[in-house]
């Protein structure tokens, strides 16, 4: 029955079409049921790809056309057989595959679970059919042409007793399912096929049942002629006359070998990891939320090992995927050696691996520093040998949660604080610290919730000649106003857009915002056409497509290049120097400025400095602050001019605040400078009234 099935027949419910420009939240928000997959569509109707919802979810502003993977999974052609299907699902990275007909147009979408409840719905249409043939045989047995033609065509096996329980009949299905002709079954009982895996007991209260109630359905294992044990579906009808004796037993079955197989796949692929043949999350959560209640009830504790690997990243990147999976299944035996019977190991996701134990504190952290010693050994894979280190969050039942999620949710705080101090080792988990990671998380939300509906502002802060006091360029600030006013300090969510990703989602939105307001001062203010508008960019913008975007992005609003001034810090110039030499020449090259921020904290080198197309250096507000007091910094101040001469690079002093400093600084060569004696950062609006001034 299986091979008739098709990936048409396989499809799942819960999907919707979407345009390629319509968005997650605006899609969900009139929807009635659950949708787990959107087929993208564009404005011909053409199909697209496939959305799944956990990608979608994750950032619900976006269009569907952004959300496109760039290497989508192959789609499933209608007329796929069910092993085609089930082959593309365990292979795929993805919970859902869509499904297209001859035309390549989406029908649909399919997924395990839609597999599973297909063969369900199949399993039970079947017993339906079994029972609506019985109740004809029971109308029709006496009729024998009909009977015998029905008897016969049936792919399910039919045998007939008589009241003594000897085989009267059997039909074709019988004997291609057993292996026995009529001839060798007739005038045996069914203990023929008995195959020794049931007593008597079982089979007595069988008879019992058809005896009383006239019915008996069951799986049951029985044994072919040629001794192969197999498993059965069976239903067993009695036959009565018109006095209500019983005259015949008629059998019906059908070998569900592969039912019980597929189904054995099924519930393995949905509860064990694939690559490492461990218990996966599901698996894992309902072992735990077992354990917690029983340990509830019988007061005994435990503890919950959260294990995740160390820049275990660097390895997929560089050697690939299969590198690194050779590494997992390597590791997952090694943990597997350092647990005793009764410890749970599961693969959680990725790089990460949860151990259940149950002991004593200090056993457990004997088991940690074993866990962590069997990582220390070199694991050899296609004549490469990787060295793997891990950090271990341990949490304690029940003290640190009294149920499976909140335990869950604590060993992962106190993996991210293992991970914190420095990797390689463990933490036990911490209450101040698990709310600390809280707070980061939220944090984390409502800046992406900030970047996601536009609550960002830029402040430009004003850059003036020390000569005749003019403007002679901006700089401009990203800012994160809270509801309440105050701002939250960029020097809290800079690092925070950098650890958790967002910052290139950040810098996209402050090289467009600050290229579109500069563009409005510039056609309000003429005397700014020879301003530089500068902006400072993380190390982690620094990749080969950001001279492109920042000539794409100048280019549409019609500035000249040499219009804007990309301020970079001295420890980028330091970060993978290969890679930042070539991008930093590749923006020199396209005309725009380059400005080191900050300079005189870091490790400058001065070699460095004259191989890069560096226009500006930006002395550092931590050497002005005290010129009025400190000679020292007086000194130091005016040598890091004179460098500046020599390598004929432009200066502007940062944080100038009193009279004294700018005369200072104007003294001794300095042309530039910003600061509060001048103007503080402000938004657009403000700005304006202040060059109105």
């Amino acid at each position: 029955m299986n091979g008739e099935l098709r990936a048409s027949d396989l499809l799942c419910g819960h999907w919707i079409e979407v345009a390629t420009i319509q968005r997650y939240r605006d899609v969900v928000r009139d929807s009635k049921e659950p949708v787990r997959a959107f087929v993208v569509l564009d404005e011909s109707g053409r199909f697209m790809g496939l959305v799944e919802e956990r990608q979608a979810a994750l950032f619900p502003g976006r269009i569907f056309a952004d959300l496109l993977v760039k290497r989508p999974p192959k789609p499933l052609s209608a007329e796929a057989p069910v092993k085609e299907v089930l082959d593309a699902l365990d292979h795929a990275h993805t919970l859902h595959l869509p499904v297209v007909d001859a035309q390549g147009e989406c029908i649909g979408v399919t997924s395990h679970t839609c597999l599973f409840s297909v063969l369900l719905a199949r399993e039970q249409k079947l017993r339906e059919e079994r029972e609506a043939l019985i109740a004809q045989l029971q109308d029709e047995l006496h009729a024998h042409e009909i009977a015998s033609a029905v008897f016969n065509a049936t792919s399910e096996g039919i045998m007939v007793t008589d009241a003594e329980q000897r085989i009267i009949s059997v039909n074709r299905a019988f004997t291609q399912t057993t292996g026995y002709a009529p001839r060798e079954a007739l005038g045996h009982t069914p203990s023929l096929l008995s195959s020794g895996r049931h007593g008597a007991e079982y089979y007595g209260n069988m008879w019992q049942q058809l005896q009383a109630h006239g019915r008996w359905e069951g799986e049951i294992w029985n044994r072919r002629k040629n001794g192969d044990v197999y498993p059965e579906w069976l239903h067993v009808d009695a036959i009565r006359d018109e006095t209500g004796r019983i005259t015949n037993f008629v059998g019906v079955f059908s070998d569900i070998t592969k039912h019980k197989e597929l189904r054995d796949r099924l519930h393995i692929l949905a509860n064990y990891d694939s690559l490492t043949g461990l218990p996966n999350r599901a698996l894992f959560l309902e072992r735990l939320r077992r354990i917690t209640a029983l340990a509830g009830h019988r007061k005994f504790s435990f503890s919950l090992l959260c294990l995740g690997l160390d820049r275990f990243r660097e390895i997929n990147d560089t050697y690939g995927h299969n590198s690194g999976d050779q590494v997992l299944v390597e590791i997952g035996k090694r943990l597997q050696g350092c647990l005793r019977e009764s410890d749970d190991l599961a693969r959680l996701e990725g790089d990460e691996f949860v151990i259940l134990s149950e002991g004593g504190e200090v056993n457990i952290h004997t088991l940690a520093q074993r866990l962590l010693h069997a990582l220390e050994r070199p694991i050899p894979v296609d004549q490469e040998s990787f060295f793997v280190s891990a950090s271990l969050g341990i949490c304690h039942y029940p003290d640190d949660g009294a149920d499976a999620d909140t335990l869950l949710a604590s060993a992962h705080s106190a993996l991210f604080q293992a991970k914190t101090a420095g990797k390689g080792g463990f933490s036990l988990y911490s209450p101040d610290a698990h709310e600390r990671a809280r707070q980061r998380v939220r944090r984390v939300a409502d800046l992406r919730e900030a970047l996601e509906n536009d609550r960002l502002e830029l402040a430009w802060q004003p850059q003036v000649s020390l000569e005749d006091g003019r403007v002679t360029g901006l700089e401009a600030l990203a800012r994160w106003p809270r509801d309440d006013g105050q701002p939250i300090s960029p020097a809290e969510f800079i690092p925070l857009a950098e650890q958790s990703g967002l910052i290139l989602h950040l810098g996209r939105w402050v090289i467009d915002t600050a290229i579109s307001e500069a563009r409005t001062l510039l056609q309000t203010w003429p005397a700014l056409q020879h301003a530089r508008f500068a902006l400072n960019l993380s190390p982690c913008q620094l990749d080969e497509s950001l001279p492109a975007m920042l000539t794409e992005r100048l280019a549409r609003a019609g500035l000249p290049s040499d219009c804007l001034e990309v301020e970079i810090t001295e420890s980028a110039l330091f970060t993978d120097q290969a890679g930042v030499t070539e991008t930093l020449n590749a923006i020199g090259s396209a005309g725009i400025r380059l400005a080191v921020d900050d300079f005189g904290t870091g490790y400058s080198n001065i070699a460095r400095l004259k191989l890069l197309p560096i226009h500006r250096l930006k002395l550092d507000r931590s050497f002005i602050a005290d010129l009025e007091h400190d000679p020292g910094d007086r000194e130091l101040v005016r040598a890091l001019l004179a460098m500046a001469r020599a390598l004929d690079l432009d200066v502007i002093a940062e944080g100038v605040e009193t009279r004294t400093q700018a005369d200072f600084l104007a003294r001794n060569g300095c042309p530039h400078a910003q600061g509060y004696l001048y103007a503080r950062p402000q938004p657009l609006a403000p700005l304006k009234s202040w060059l109105r001034g």
